[in-house]
């Protein structure tokens, strides 16, 4: 898809536009790397005509092998343009980051259009397969399959938290401790197609990880460096609630950084809730203290040399129980202190 579109250089969209139409707007790349995401065998050599017949074909047939594979979140998004569409021709948007991902996840897979229509950007589902999609929906068997997948993302994304990167061998580990697994579906497709979907983590392969991580690859060696060291194990409601949170429960060393924070340096709770989050975030990729210290005198004019008070020992602190994801989940302290036995 291209980048950066301005609204009058997305195709048009009328609202009896068929579905062959709408793939036909597309180039014959894109419909060729639609076809190798369906892993449709024997069409590669279709002229764009040809392969805009076959594709719409087969992506109708197949809708519900992949909606398999889909959880309430992406079913939601699906459910909500349908009803746009029958209601206002379209679901009209506003063009930003967040819908032009929606729409390369959506479009890649022939699924929601993004155009325009009388000088708006907007979501459409041709006629045909918003029939086939709500009457998927309908099935119990997809309604039980999708409630399923829910856990699976949830338990993905709440251990991700702590782990940064979820190998294939860890994400089935992190399921089988907090789920009975059926395997109608196998977890990792379904977690692996949500990364595709997410703005919160990314599939590489059949790798899940955090936005947030920096370097993949660096926490991956770190941690095969470290054999001798167990994985930390979160309890379930640890998991559940850094997935609600999108972190893991503030402990004693981070709230009390919080309260100096609001306290003595009159930032707001929400000024330093954000500020907690983003340094956690920046400890889990391995940030030093002294880059906490340069961010805290140069954004928030704190000069923590200066300071009478402890706010060194606070940072110290904070950073030494923040769990880490080169280190397994664990906090430098708990390493240190299993190192000192």
């Amino acid at each position: 898809m291209k980048d950066n579109l301005w609204i009058e250089e997305l195709d048009n969209i009328e609202p009896n536009d068929n579905y062959k139409k709408l793939l036909s707007n597309l180039t014959k790349n894109e419909l060729n790397e639609m076809r190798k995401l369906w892993n449709f065998h024997g069409i590669s050599q279709l002229n764009k005509a040809e392969l805009t017949q076959e594709l719409s074909k087969r992506i109708a047939a197949n809708l519900e092998s992949w909606i398999l594979y889909l959880g309430s979140e992406q079913i939601e998004f699906l459910k909500e343009t349908i009803f746009q569409c029958e209601s206002y021709s379209g679901a009209y948007i506003e063009l930003n980051e967040i819908s032009y991902h929606i729409a390369e996840y959506f479009q890649a897979r022939g699924v929601i259009f993004l155009g325009q229509h009388q000088e708006t950007a907007l979501f459409f589902i041709p006629e045909e397969l918003r029939i086939k999609i709500k009457s998927i929906l309908n099935k119990e068997s997809v309604k039980k399959q999708i409630s399923l997948n829910d856990n699976y993302i949830k338990y993905a994304v709440g251990s991700a938290v702590f782990y940064g990167v979820l190998s294939p061998e860890l994400l089935y580990n992190c399921l089988e401790r907090y789920l009975d697994l059926k395997w109608r579906i196998d977890p990792l497709d379904v977690v692996i197609e949500y990364g595709e979907y997410s703005l919160i983590a990314y599939s590489a392969g059949p790798f899940f990880i955090l936005t947030a991580v920096e370097d993949a690859h660096e926490i991956l060696i770190e941690r095969e460096m470290r054999r001798d060291l167990d994985y930390y194990i979160p309890s379930k409601k640890e998991v559940e609630n850094a997935f609600q949170k999108g972190h893991e429960n503030w402990n004693l060393a981070q709230r009390r950084f919080k309260k100096k924070l609001t306290k003595d340096y009159k930032l707001t709770p929400d000024e330093a809730e954000m500020l907690i989050f983003n340094f956690s975030l920046l400890i889990k990729n391995d940030i030093s203290t002294a880059e906490i210290i340069r961010i805290l005198a140069e954004d928030f004019e704190i000069d923590v040399f200066e300071s009478k008070d402890d706010l060194i020992q606070l940072i110290n602190d904070f950073h030494n129980n923040t769990r880490m994801w080169l280190l397994k989940g664990h906090t430098p302290a708990e390493v240190y202190a299993a190192g000192s036995k």
